[in-house]
């Protein structure tokens, strides 16, 4: 059994010491590390740029139709964008912004269908339904980041730092 169990620690030793590619000794560090070192753009650059993208949404919804489906669109390519960073060296970090990303990404894609974008389904709802669906994704989508901002901070002050 001895021959056995030391090569099977060794192989532990070896896989324990790959760890996160994140620094940091704690999840709360290597979050720290995540939002701040991921590929661009950073955690709080991609959640200010897809909260800007979601506001240009609703304040374009009244002006013309190419402004619009323009606005749709680089919200859907900044949530895709966004997702790349994914996973963060926390679980449940990760799943609120997975959520919170296809949320935004379905807020853009439903407000490009309503705009006349070509890449929708024939039989899709109604301009107005898809504006409200769009509205209501993109409400969850803030709920998402709110959610994420709080974790990364909780995070961060139990591991002894802070944002």
């Amino acid at each position: 059994m001895t021959g056995r169990l030391l090569p099977a620690l060794g192989l532990m030793l070896v896989l324990g010491a790959c760890g996160s590619p994140y620094t940091g000794s704690t999840v709360g560090q290597q979050v720290e590390s995540w939002a701040t070192t991921s590929p661009d753009p950073k955690f709080a650059t991609a959640v200010s740029t897809l909260r800007a993208d979601m506001r240009r949404i609703a304040n374009a919804q009244s002006s013309h139709e190419a402004i619009l489906r323009t606005d749709c669109d680089v919200l859907v390519t900044d949530a895709l964008s966004a997702n790349q960073n994914l996973p963060t060296p926390d679980s449940q970090l990760t799943n609120v912004l997975s959520r919170a990303y296809s949320s935004a990404a379905n807020a853009g894609k439903d407000c490009l269908c309503a705009a006349g974008g070509h890449a929708c389904a024939v039989a899709s709802p109604g301009e107005a339904s898809l504006l409200r669906r769009s509205a209501a994704e993109r409400s969850a989508a803030e709920r998402g980041f709110i959610k994420a901002e709080a974790r990364v901070d909780f995070l961060a002050v139990t591991s002894g730092g802070g944002r």
